[in-house]
């Protein structure tokens, strides 16, 4: 979902050979390539750039105890970082019970759940702004069912910082083979780690969609088709069918001017012409728009400690969700949403949350996976 580029003004040192370092966002790289101009080119092949100590790294950056090079600590006045902030890059934490600046994908000293929660300090690491957010409406909103309460703040891409740093730059793909396994997938092009794919449709990009095994996909019916290179399964209403698979990119195995795109023929596109609503262009053809979005980092908490839900919002799945008590009332939610408990991880919270949604069966960015069927918003069908 990130689109790896080469930051302006960032220093590029060369090394022995044609391997260069490139410095970017949170980190330092071996680049075996260059570019027209003959400098330094970022690229799929670019692996982490190896160090023993700080001078090998470039200005701004220190060697790790992984020996790679990040971004040096901040600098940072006395005072709780949760009033104060954190730059670009870190997140604030609780750390053996005080609030801390500590790099985005880093854990927590604590190690454990009480002491894991970031706080938002208004820094450049809060992955939306409570003020940007609005609940989920039963006229779309995010979800397929229309109703499901959740805050989406069309950021994409957030790391819990317990599987994969949030900083580490997307490799183009045109299938799931091209992303190396461990969970990752080839998403609108872009290979995205596991923690980057939907648990839940109303965190897809496109309203209306489903999340299908961690991917978002159209939803569909006896009246409503599939976009052009998919195929409807009728008996669970989503466009995950491959009806004429083909391998590889181009036009080689597509007939009629198609293009193969993540394993489906599908129509061509260009700047001059573009994709359909719902759809992005990829690799030289229109598929359905695959990626999620996330409004907050820390699951289970609420407010600021969610980094970053709205009082009374639950963080789960790293989307916000009005908070419920399901012994209340039936109007503890608005309609159609029910207050319902959601089982992930860290423990079971009570949210309000649409028909269809939020099931604690499977979670794809979790590798809780369905020993049989599909995962659908949470749910094996």
């Amino acid at each position: 979902m990130f689109g790896a580029a080469l930051l302006g003004g960032c220093p590029i040192y060369s090394s022995q050979g044609t391997e260069c370092r490139v410095c970017q966002g949170t980190g330092c790289y071996s680049c075996p390539d260059t570019s027209s101009s003959g400098g330094c080119a970022y690229s799929g092949a670019c692996i982490n750039w190896q160090c023993s100590q700080n001078s090998d790294c470039d200005d701004g950056y220190v060697c790790n105890d992984q020996a790679q090079c990040v971004t040096a600590p901040p600098v940072l006045d006395a005072g709780d970082c949760s009033v104060s902030g954190c730059p670009g890059g870190y997140v604030c934490k609780l750390s053996n019970g005080e609030a801390q600046c500590v790099s985005l994908g880093a854990p927590s000293s604590d190690g454990g759940a009480d002491g894991s929660s970031p706080v938002d300090g208004g820094g450049g690491a809060d992955p939306g702004s409570a003020g940007d957010s609005a609940t989920t409406s039963s006229d779309g909103g995010a979800s397929s069912d229309g109703g499901a309460s959740a805050i989406d703040s069309g950021t994409s891409g957030v790391d819990s910082g317990s599987d994969a740093d949030a900083s580490s730059p997307s490799v183009p793909c045109n299938a799931d083979g091209d992303c190396g396994g461990n969970g990752a997938a080839c998403v609108d092009g872009a290979c995205s780690s596991r923690v980057d794919l939907c648990s839940d449709g109303t965190q897809c990009v496109v309203a209306g969609s489903s999340c299908v095994d961690g991917l978002c996909e159209a939803t569909c019916s006896a009246t409503i088709p599939c976009p052009s290179g998919y195929g409807c399964d009728f008996t669970r209403g989503v466009c995950n069918l491959d009806p004429g698979a083909c391998a590889g990119s181009g036009t080689s195995t597509c007939l009629g001017g198609a293009i193969c795109v993540e394993t489906h023929c599908v129509p061509p596109c260009s700047v001059e012409a573009a994709c359909a609503a719902g759809q992005v262009c990829v690799n030289g053809g229109c598929i359905p728009d695959q990626a999620a979005t996330f409004a907050c980092l820390n699951d289970g908490d609420q407010g600021l400690l969610s980094n970053t839900c709205p009082d009374g919002f639950t963080c789960l799945h790293h989307d916000c969700y009005a908070a419920c008590d399901v012994d209340a009332s039936a109007g503890a939610c608005a309609a159609p949403s029910s207050c319902k408990n959601v089982t992930i991880e860290t423990g079971t919270y009570g949210v309000c949350a649409a028909p269809g949604t939020l099931g604690s069966d499977c979670d794809p960015a979790q590798g809780k996976a369905c020993a049989g069927g599909v995962c659908i918003n949470g749910t094996c069908q």
